[in-house]
């Protein structure tokens, strides 16, 4: 992308959009200035792999595209040329003098220039499989994080088997002495998500107070390690699982948003739902094989993972998103101090609507990629009423499975 003289960080000044906690000045998160979501599913990006972008996203309400668009769409700038216009009135509210233009166009391409200097390319899942398999000797599943699964519903066997997959703890106390451990195995560090050089010149692995929590394996389709997400001990803005990741750090990538395979490739039916650990607990007590997503709106990845299977033999989906999908809307101010101005009670909750129309959305794309793929698809549906809507005591089908037996027999004697 060619440099401006001002990035969307500027132009997000402009509109008034509020930034949230956290991040750095490449990547943060805002208030979505379309939908009003304020827990950090907004984001901007500045500069990306080292690459200037100046891109943003909400991953609740699904908008995006870059500063003008941005721009245009929140001033409804429309037609021909919108984004040529859009760019001279960021111009004329931005008051620069040609001098001070240039200027900021060659801070802009040093910051950019820097920042790819920084960055390693990242490896292949081959390399990543190598080293994380390494790594997961050093480390073992405490015990606090077995009773997390234990209060899950999971038994002694169906843990142990995902401890032996690469469920374990994050260590922050051990963070620099983890990758001298696997440097002195012979491991490449370079470009494996969640390695970097710290300000000491020293390699290390990115584990830290405020991201403690126990590792969630990322499996691909060909049985290697490709990325991990980790379970946070204490969620932080709102986000129970963040990435294995050391991007924007010295030395440091990202490891994208890789879907989890959990289970047999060679199948003929795969279930999909959201989540990483969800996928894995399901398939722990149920035997079906799952794909976990990351994120019910991310398909590319999904996409490519269905593709895989269907070279396999794969000839039908299962939908088993959570069960918002059919929730009613009924507003019972659920959303405390929010819904003190909204005054919708004993109407349609705005709030339930954005949320349901969100994972209907994700189950849209689904079945359209299935489409595509001439794959069939149906979907999985649970915990429902007499009208085939959802009752809101199971939410997820992991939820749904691991539920105590005397919780099914007083729902069915009721």
């Amino acid at each position: 992308m060619k440099a401006k003289p001002f990035t969307i960080t500027e132009v997000g000044t402009l509109l008034g959009v509020q930034r949230l906690p956290g991040g750095n000045e490449d990547s943060y998160n805002v208030v979505c200035p379309f939908c009003g979501d304020e827990r950090g599913k907004c984001n901007f990006i500045v500069i990306k792999n080292g690459e200037l972008v100046n891109v943003y996203h909400c991953f609740h309400c699904g908008a995006g595209g870059n500063m003008l668009t941005l721009y245009a769409d929140l001033n409804g700038i429309y037609g021909e040329n919108r984004y040529q216009r859009a760019y001279w009135k960021i111009q004329e509210e931005l008051p620069m003098g040609i001098q001070e233009c240039k200027m900021r166009e060659k801070r802009v391409l040093l910051r950019e220039k820097r920042c790819k200097e920084q960055l390693a390319e990242p490896v292949d899942y081959e390399k990543r499989d190598t080293v994380y398999r390494e790594m997961l000797k050093l480390l073992k599943l405490s015990y606090r994080h077995k009773e997390d699964l234990r209060r899950r519903g999971l038994t002694e066997e169906e843990i142990s088997r995902m401890e032996q997959l690469g469920y374990r703890s994050t260590c922050a106390e051990d963070s620099v002495s983890i990758a001298r451990r696997l440097i002195k195995s012979g491991c490449n560090l370079m470009g494996v998500p969640g390695f970097f050089v710290n300000r000491n010149g020293d390699w290390e692995i990115a584990f830290y107070k405020k991201n403690s929590g126990y590792l969630c394996p990322v499996w691909s389709f060909d049985g290697r390690l490709a990325a991990f997400q980790i379970r946070l001990d204490v969620p932080y803005q709102k986000r129970k699982y963040i990435w294995l990741s050391s991007a924007k750090l010295n030395k440091g990538c990202s490891p994208g948003s890789p879907v989890s395979l959990s289970g047999d490739p060679d199948v003929r039916r795969v279930f999909v739902t959201e989540g990483i650990l969800k996928a894995e607990i399901t398939h722990q007590r149920t035997g079906e094989t799952y794909i976990g997503n990351p994120g019910v709106m991310n398909h590319k990845e999904l996409k490519q993972m269905l593709i895989q299977l269907k070279e396999q033999g794969l000839q039908e989906v299962v939908e088993a998103n959570d069960m918002d999908k059919l929730m009613r809307l009924d507003c019972h101010e659920d959303y405390g101090p929010e819904c003190r101005t909204c005054n919708a009670y004993g109407l349609e909750c705005p709030k339930k609507k954005e949320k349901r129309e969100q994972i209907r959305k994700g189950c849209l794309k689904l079945y359209e990629i299935c489409e595509e793929l001439s794959l069939s698809c149906s979907r999985a549906a649970w915990d429902t009423d007499g009208e085939g809507m959802w009752q809101g005591q199971y939410k997820g089908i992991d939820d749904w499975e691991l539920r105590k037996p005397e919780d099914f027999y007083e729902k069915a004697a009721a």
